[in-house]
């Protein structure tokens, strides 16, 4: 269970502007960025599978254009191109599955299941798994908050992901 941090527990960086927000903004902040570390090593453990298994199916050359269905390529290729033209701003990594959106890892695995049956045994469990696990992500990722019962759901599904993976 997560636990609030007290108010001495906070440290502010002088590049940053928090001290002007209140104190329980800061505090949900904190609390769900913690939840965000989880959800971040989670997508990107998951993203290292999914690479990991194409290249291994398809090679290292062929596997992004073999192993990925169109239908989520060019999307991808579109989001990096256009991070590309800001200049200003670094990228969100070399490999184009970096471009690619959640939900739409468990479409790839589904598209290619021969590579990833074994692995993952159930492909109902991943397609609910990956909408399921969704909706945290989406509350996350658009600054709002979970109830402590998503926390503590977000923290068993990842740890059902890991008990399969490995």
């Amino acid at each position: 269970m997560l636990r609030s941090p007290a108010p001495t527990d906070f440290v502010f960086s002088s590049n940053l502007a928090l001290e002007h927000f209140s104190l329980e903004a800061r505090l949900q902040a904190r609390r769900m960025g913690e939840v965000y570390e989880l959800l971040y090593c989670l997508e990107n453990s998951v993203r290292e599978l999914v690479e990991g298994v194409l290249k291994e199916a398809y090679g290292f050359d062929k596997w992004w254009t073999e192993g990925v269905p169109e239908a989520i390529r060019k999307p991808a290729e579109k989001r990096k191109e256009d991070d590309l033209k800001a200049r200003w701003h670094g990228p969100r990594g070399e490999s184009p599955i970096n471009y690619v959106d959640f939900p739409q890892y468990a479409e790839i695995m589904v598209e290619r299941w021969a590579h990833f049956e074994q692995l993952l045994g159930d492909k109902d469990w991943v397609v609910n798994y990956f909408a399921e696990l969704n909706r945290s992500r989406r509350a996350l990722a658009h600054t709002g908050s979970l109830t402590e019962s998503d926390v503590e759901r977000m923290g068993i599904r990842v740890r059902d992901w890991l008990r399969v993976v490995g």
